[in-house]
């Protein structure tokens, strides 16, 4: 089925909001034209969950073969899917939707986005005192991959505490402290953090982490810009700092192949060129 699919324009995309920002169509229309397939990647900017069932039908219509899904829809969409990817399922996230057959299969590919992107820099957070901040779709691939290091000290800082102590309880994390937004106002050290919230996405400033030392690494999920709001809280504090971007670049490639059956070429610098990622 898939081979026959690949043999027509190849209708891709991405569901979310806002979408102003991203990158994917830049990315994907280099892994088409890398894989020799006809096809496009488009924005479906969704302002309200509402509207999911009409951009189902039209995914359907336009015999879409997959798409993207983005914040803040990540767990919304599983309704609309006919089967999850064990990984997905365990998760309760979906950033990635197969067609195939008239049957809707969601699939979590961020799970391995963040890994690529820890093994690319180098981060070990084994015995690590680390503190995340933000616990939502994206937050739970993240936390999936955090389980795999030995004696880490987690904190979470989230809006809803509550929700937050029901995502980690649902994954099995139950050595994690759960925090309100007041835990930034006070002094604290930790080796590194991650920001998996959508914070400063419209162009805002981030909130104030002037009292939260990170010594090794701060990691952002968003990747644009370059130096996002949260990693120009650290930018002069001698940590590491990692964007998104290859988060982006690797649950893309790993999203690429759920649709083609074949993985692209990945050449880092030119992705980033391409992308205007740096700017």
């Amino acid at each position: 089925m898939a081979n026959r699919a690949l043999k027509m324009y190849l209708n891709l995309g991405l569901i979310g909001n806002p979408l102003s920002h991203t990158l994917s169509p830049s990315l994907h229309s280099r892994f088409l034209i890398s894989a020799g397939i006809n096809g496009g990647y488009v924005c479906f900017e969704t302002p309200s969950k509402d509207k999911l069932p009409e951009v189902f039908d039209t995914l359907k219509k336009f015999r879409f073969r997959g798409v993207n899904v983005t914040v803040p829809y990540k767990e919304d969409v599983i309704s609309f899917m006919n089967e999850l990817d064990p990984l997905a399922d365990d998760l309760r996230a979906v950033n990635t939707v197969l067609f195939e057959e008239g049957r809707a299969k969601g699939f979590n590919t961020d799970v391995h986005g963040f890994a690529e992107t820890l093994r690319e820099n180098k981060l070990d957070f084994t015995g690590s005192k680390v503190l995340m901040l933000g616990c939502g779709g994206a937050a739970k691939a993240v936390l999936r991959c955090l389980k795999d290091f030995r004696n880490i000290k987690l904190t979470v800082v989230n809006r809803d505490t509550a929700k937050a102590e029901k995502i980690l309880k649902f994954l099995n994390f139950d050595n994690a402290e759960i925090c309100d937004y007041n835990y930034i106002s006070r002094e604290a050290v930790f080796d590194s953090v991650i920001n998996a919230t959508s914070i400063g996405l419209d162009g805002s400033p981030f909130a104030d982490m002037s009292k939260i030392k990170c010594t090794q690494a701060a990691v952002d999920l968003q990747y644009k810009p370059w130096v996002t709001p949260f990693l120009k809280c650290y930018e002069n504090s001698g940590c590491k700092t990692v964007n998104g971007f290859s988060m982006l670049v690797h649950q893309a490639h790993k999203a690429f192949e759920i649709w083609t059956d074949k993985k692209a070429c990945i050449d880092m610098p030119e992705l980033i060129k391409l992308c205007g990622a740096a700017n």
